[in-house]
């Protein structure tokens, strides 16, 4: 069993290879089936079908840049009073803003918009970004319940806003040159902290 669970997931690791070189054109079962030293009908045994191959590897990819992402229930074991709040915040976007970090919004971009027309990839994702995007609400309800952020913004809401609004970056990143990316960064603290912070 173990066995073909490592075959399963030699066979997506290597069409995510595939599709980050060349797109999801470029995911062929003969390739993978040569790559992994099988015969192609043996990817069957592990797929119904290519889709199913090329879903599978699209939720590994998209799962795999979430991974690297500051965990925010950590971060809220260091935060005290608004100060560290704001601070462990800020830090956390600064990390999703570093320049090695451009290529895994790029990907997420990529598996958003091949769900758009692929059901299954859909559902996986939405159920990703519900158990990721759960500790970052969850995080602002415990921020409102301390006074440090405003409590009339419905904590989900926020933070799938706030994960959009990150992710959104993606479209300068698309254009190097055109904008100065430290600027958008401070236009991103400026609006965040704006939307965050209690009212007098």
């Amino acid at each position: 069993m173990a066995n073909e669970t490592s075959m399963r997931e030699r066979m997506i690791n290597v069409a995510v290879e595939l599709i980050a070189e060349g797109g999801e054109a470029s995911v062929r079962v003969s390739k993978i089936a040569e790559v992994v030293g099988v015969k192609e009908p043996s990817i069957y045994h592990h797929f119904k079908n290519r889709t199913e191959l090329v879903t599978a590897a699209y939720v590994e990819w998209y799962w795999q840049c979430l991974r690297t992402d500051v965990p925010v229930d950590s971060m809220m074991l260091m935060v005290e009073n608004q100060n560290d709040y704001e601070r462990a915040l800020r830090k956390s976007m600064e990390w999703s803003y570093r320049p090695e970090r451009h290529k895994d919004r790029a990907i997420r971009a990529s598996v958003l918009g091949a769900a758009q027309t692929n059901p299954e990839l859909a559902a996986a994702i939405n159920e990703i970004n519900r158990k990721f995007l759960n500790g970052l609400a969850d995080s602002l309800r415990l921020a409102q319940g301390k006074g440090w952020a405003r409590t009339d913004l419905d904590p989900m809401a926020a933070a799938y806003w706030l994960h959009g609004q990150i992710n959104g970056r993606v479209v300068a990143e698309m254009d190097p040159g055109a904008i100065d990316l430290d600027a958008w960064d401070a236009i991103s603290f400026e609006v965040v902290f704006t939307l965050l912070r209690p009212r007098p």
